[in-house]
């Protein structure tokens, strides 16, 4: 018996030490080695829902000295989390459906489900219609905080203080790694908001209102008397916690008090001919902004005779008013006359390219001849100055190589990806269809292959 033991004293520590010696060490994770601390190096720097300054709208404003959580980089963008004091003025849209219920004081909202989290367009005002893009999920059972309630044409939102776990995008070039002391703001905070908040305990007593100095959490503890009294729960504790006097309940022959009555003014009803009116405003406001943009471009690719069906819209409308009909049918005339300019152009370059043309454009256009039996369309992937995700959901057109008309629009399931082939000769698979809301020919991308390059300044720039 003395034996054994001896035995197991003399073993039992090599099999500890080698144990312990032969344990795997973690690996780091893909994310820790992408993962850093940021800084913001200009003042009002945009932070948009999306890797794009063309096709993604910004929702917030960042300034000098910012510190931000970077997640990943990619394509000259910074991926970064809403977390710490660079978002405390910036603000999420949570939808207002089943999804969410309002307190009675309209100021949290409780989820009974997981709900979207939604980037306010800043480019149209925060108009929660233009404001689409999803950045972040809210989970069931969260609480979120509401600062204001925004009414759209289409659609209703509550403007919340933005949760931590959404995700915004911010050009590198604006962005460094942060110093040591720069960082540890950002851990401060993260330690701060760690701390759990300790309750005090309950009895059947009357309960009196005790007030913490440093956590500022308000809490209720037992009392046995009307005497000032101090509750200390752990003695190893710093916190610091005042005095509470406990008032008496009132006596049944106490005199109520009256609180004077609230005057709510109820907020005008609009009818649904108001609504409509708004809307078409609104329309031949974003449009009329759309029209500077498009005369700006080069004419023989510009969008003109989409710009011309979305003003026939507003004109064809029974119920549209005089002065907006006025404006749209002066555009109309103006796009009239850019799309026969347009088809000369098309025309003339047409027969240039039959008789003259390039060595690439010639490479380019027999690629895309060749390849046109293996895809749904072939041609250059450029950006849409309408169809851009601000005003109107983000589409990509598809250029004829050899005389710049639109062959259709491509959706932009993967804006990412898309971006870095603006330019280039590519052959999509996907269904084509006619969108009858849109007025124009889409295609749902499954394949996009890029078949050969471009020049620089047979595309336009969407930076």
């Amino acid at each position: 018996m003395k034996l054994a033991l001896l035995l197991i004293v003399l073993v039992f520590p090599v099999l500890s030490s080698n144990t312990l010696a032969q344990a795997p060490t973690a690996a780091p994770t893909s994310a820790s080695k992408k993962a850093y601390t940021g800084t913001v190096t200009a003042d009002n720097v945009y932070i948009r829902c999306g890797p794009s300054a063309s096709s993604a709208y910004p929702f917030g404003k960042l300034s000098l000295g910012d510190v931000l959580d970077v997640q990943d980089e990619g394509f000259g963008w910074a991926t970064v989390r809403t977390s710490g004091p660079a978002f405390k003025n910036i603000y999420g849209y949570v939808l207002a459906n089943d999804n969410v219920v309002l307190s009675p004081d309209s100021q949290t909202l409780t989820l009974n489900a997981e709900t979207d989290v939604r980037a306010p367009n800043m480019g149209a005002d925060g108009n929660p219609d233009a404001s689409f893009t999803v950045i972040g999920k809210a989970s069931p059972g969260q609480i979120l905080n509401v600062v204001a309630t925004i009414n759209g044409a289409r659609e209703k939102a509550y403007k919340i203080a933005i949760p931590s776990n959404c995700i915004g995008y911010v050009n590198l070039n604006y962005v460094r790694r942060a110093s040591t002391s720069e960082a540890t703001k950002l851990t401060q905070v993260a330690a701060t908001t760690a701390v759990p908040t300790k309750k005090a305990t309950t009895t059947t007593a009357a309960p009196a209102v005790i007030e913490d100095k440093t956590t500022q959490v308000a809490e209720s503890i037992p009392a046995s008397s009307t005497t000032p009294q101090t509750t200390i729960e752990d003695p190893k504790q710093e916190t610091e916690i005042t005095e509470t006097v406990v008032v008496a309940p009132p006596t049944e022959t106490a005199t109520p008090v009256v609180k004077p009555a609230e005057v709510v003014v109820p907020p005008p009803v609009k009818t649904p001919q108001m609504i409509a009116a708004e809307k078409r405003r609104q329309t031949l406001k974003d449009l009329e902004v759309i029209w500077i943009t498009v005369k700006a471009e080069p004419l023989a690719t510009s969008e003109v005779g989409v710009l011309k069906d979305r003003y026939m819209i507003l004109l064809n409308d029974s119920e549209c008013e005089a002065e907006i009909k006025m404006v749209a049918d002066t555009r109309v005339k103006q796009l009239i006359v850019q799309i026969e300019a347009q088809q000369r152009i098309r025309q003339l370059k047409e027969m240039r390219s039959a008789i003259d043309s390039d060595a690439d454009q010639v490479r380019a256009i027999k690629i895309a001849l060749e390849a046109r039996s293996d895809y749904t369309v072939v041609g250059v992937l450029n950006a849409s100055s309408i169809y851009d995700g601000k005003r109107l959901p983000l589409l990509y057109r598809l250029v004829d190589p050899a005389v710049g008309q639109t062959v259709a629009y491509v959706t932009a399931k993967n804006p990412a990806q898309l971006a870095t082939m603006l330019g280039t000769l590519v052959g999509i698979r996907g269904e084509k269809r006619y969108d009858e809301a849109l007025r124009v020919s889409v295609i749902d991308p499954t394949a996009v292959e890029i078949l050969t390059t471009r020049k620089s300044d047979q595309v336009r720039s969407t930076q």
